[in-house]
């Protein structure tokens, strides 16, 4: 299979300009299916990559792929809304999940995959939990693009120095960051982002009750709940004993892990490859991971951020797509996605970061562990911005508990309600 170069749709509100493929379509054979990938990921990617990851799929599926990459998402998504009605949408192209999933989903513009899920997606290696976060009124309507879970990084020289042990009940956790405390190491570093104020806010009520974070995303409880006010005051307390760092750059924190500053971070996989990049630090050595202990004894929750993988159901190459689709989770094609986009998705591809692979690892063992859509996507975005700005106040002790939840319940009185 030829390799493609990559495509750039020319809109005139953006002025984008159109590269052409490596072969004029002569070239092509006539009766060779295609299909056009649409998304806001590539725009800045470098060539090389892309033509990798194409001459992957290309050789395993028999479809010829052209790439359709956006530079910007406010562009991406004014395309979209343009042609995902015709048979000129796009076969396959990436979107968001949560309500904005949820929206094109029940204007009837997906296609339905869930034949496709068990044996071309879930026996290759993808938590089956993961599908519930792709369902809409009972049809599973995208397959993964990546996957990122989140776990608690950290130092294991500190751990052992101290002679401490990893917590496996949530009051031991809390004994854990209470002895690092008193030895004069931070406990757990805090990201500044602006956005990363719902991090802590996910992983305690979920560690509280799975079902609670699943029913304060949906409106059906309240931010005002005792439950909710009991884990508010929970992570009060946590914050009053200094047990967070002052939020800080991303950069610094994984500098006070690596460095034993700092003891954990949660944060997503990604993070423990770049610590070792970036430091003198080896994961599975120096650096561990594991995931937070709940109240109650259940299953404990690893929180992902997932990019949906559509197909357009007025496509004319739906099919072409579909048969794209049952060649992606393979191994083969798994191992060129980690390669040129540096994220493993599946349980069959290993990287050299035995962190990374424990994370993934810990995604298969549904026994043991919950998958669940983190509070970024899983609640409606005009809730989820008004949230966003409280816990980042609450983080930095410029609010308290029964302000932060009443004026976010307030908002969300207000969304529920239409």
């Amino acid at each position: 299979m030829k390799l493609k170069k990559l495509l750039v749709m020319a809109l005139a509100i953006s002025m984008i300009v159109a590269l052409p493929g490596c072969g004029s379509s002569k070239e092509k054979k006539e009766e060779s299916a295609s299909v056009e990938f649409w998304n806001d990921k590539y725009g800045q990617k470098d060539q090389t990559d892309i033509d990798k990851m194409v001459e992957s799929i290309e050789g395993l599926s028999g479809v010829d792929m052209n790439v359709v990459a956006y530079p910007d998402t406010a562009s991406y998504q004014t395309a979209m809304q343009q042609t995902i009605k015709e048979e000129d949408a796009p076969g396959l192209f990436t979107w968001w999940s949560g309500p904005q999933l949820e929206t094109i989903a029940n204007n009837g513009y997906l296609e339905n995959l869930t034949d496709l899920w068990d044996e071309y997606v879930e026996k290759n290696g993808v938590s089956a939990d993961i599908a519930e976060s792709l369902t809409v009124d009972g049809k599973i309507v995208a397959v993964p693009y990546s996957i990122i879970y989140n776990a608690i990084i950290y130092n294991s020289h500190v751990f052992e120095d101290n002679n401490l042990e990893v917590p496996e009940t949530f009051d031991e956790f809390l004994d854990v960051c209470a002895a690092l405390k008193e030895k004069g190491i931070t406990p757990i570093a805090l990201k500044n982002d602006s956005w990363a104020g719902f991090i802590w806010f996910q992983q305690l009520l979920a560690a509280k009750d799975p079902q609670l974070y699943l029913d304060v995303c949906d409106g059906t409880k309240k931010y005002t709940d005792a439950e909710v006010v009991e884990v508010m005051e929970i992570w009060k307390d946590m914050l009053d004993k200094g047990y967070f760092s002052a939020p800080m750059a991303i950069q610094d924190m994984k500098k006070e892990i690596a460095t034993g500053k700092s003891a954990m971070m949660l944060e997503p996989n990604y993070e423990a490859v770049n610590v070792e990049k970036d430091y003198d630090v080896k994961c599975g050595e120096d650096v561990f991971t594991f995931a937070l202990p709940t109240m109650n004894g259940g299953k404990k929750t690893i929180f992902f951020e997932i990019t949906p993988l559509c197909v357009s159901a007025n496509s004319k190459d739906k099919e072409a797509a579909k048969e794209v689709l049952k060649k992606w989770f393979t191994k083969e094609h798994q191992t060129t996605l980690t390669e040129t986009d540096g994220n493993v998705n599946t349980s069959q591809v290993e990287v050299d970061n035995p962190v990374v692979n424990q994370m993934i690892a810990n995604s298969q063992d549904t026994q043991n562990y919950a998958m669940i859509l983190r509070y970024y996507e899983n609640t409606p975005a005009e809730v989820r911005d008004v949230a966003l700005d409280e816990f980042m106040k609450f983080q930095m002790g410029n609010a308290d508990v029964e302000e932060v939840l009443n004026t976010i319940q307030k908002k969300a009185d207000e969304v529920f309600a239409k």
